[in-house]
């Protein structure tokens, strides 16, 4: 299983399909949309920002379900149910190594993300200037499309990454037994990972 801090915002992806399902009867005009787009756009990419300075600063949870809840924190302490498990420095490096492998893996997600709210503003720009100028859904669905693809190709990536968090993850397992409970990435994740980003889009 992914850690917590990898997965929120890629859930993005998932719902792209569904953007070319709908269409306005009429083109509001640019001021409209300019309205609605923009702070919806700037909403998003604050909680982003904000988002990456809680990765930096605060612990990220590793938790497994039927064991208590574990931590690292940014200077790659292990919290197990709250308490810091002593640590030699080799193994509080190997778990800032993994820790650096989360925080990418979340960061390119977040920023998957961003690249969602645009492909969605661009979804409804398009839609409402193809019913202005008589464009059929077909020709602005490819559009769309095209955009979304730009997505996909950035998800692909991500998967790309999940190998080296793996392997990190199982050097930390080795070498601390009380992270080993914890350490429950598999090969499976990440072929998943890979079919669901060749099924969307």
């Amino acid at each position: 299983m992914f850690p917590r801090a990898a997965l929120p915002s890629l859930l993005l992806v998932v719902a792209l399909p569904l953007l070319g399902a709908c269409a306005p009867d009429r083109d509001p005009g640019p001021q409209v949309r300019e309205d609605v787009h923009g702070p919806i756009q700037d909403g998003i990419r604050e909680a982003v920002r904000e988002a990456r300075r809680g990765i930096a600063r605060e612990n990220i949870t590793i938790s497994h379900d039927g064991h208590p809840k574990a931590e690292i924190t940014s200077k790659g302490d292990l919290l197990i149910d709250g308490r810091a498990v002593a640590l030699t420095p080799e193994q509080r490096a190997l778990l800032l190594e993994y820790r650096g492998h989360i925080a990418a893996v979340a960061e390119m997600g977040m920023e998957i993300g961003t690249q969602g709210a645009d492909v969605a503003a661009t979804a409804v720009g398009e839609a409402l200037k193809g019913v202005f100028a008589g464009k059929s859904g077909e020709e602005i669905e490819r559009t769309v499309e095209a955009e979304a693809a730009k997505i996909k190709r950035s998800a692909a990536r991500l998967c790309d990454r999940l190998p080296a968090m793996m392997a990190a993850q199982q050097k930390a397992a080795a070498a601390i037994p009380a992270f080993r409970p914890y350490a429950t990435m598999s090969q499976d994740d990440i072929d998943d990972c890979r079919r669901d980003t060749a099924r969307e889009g």
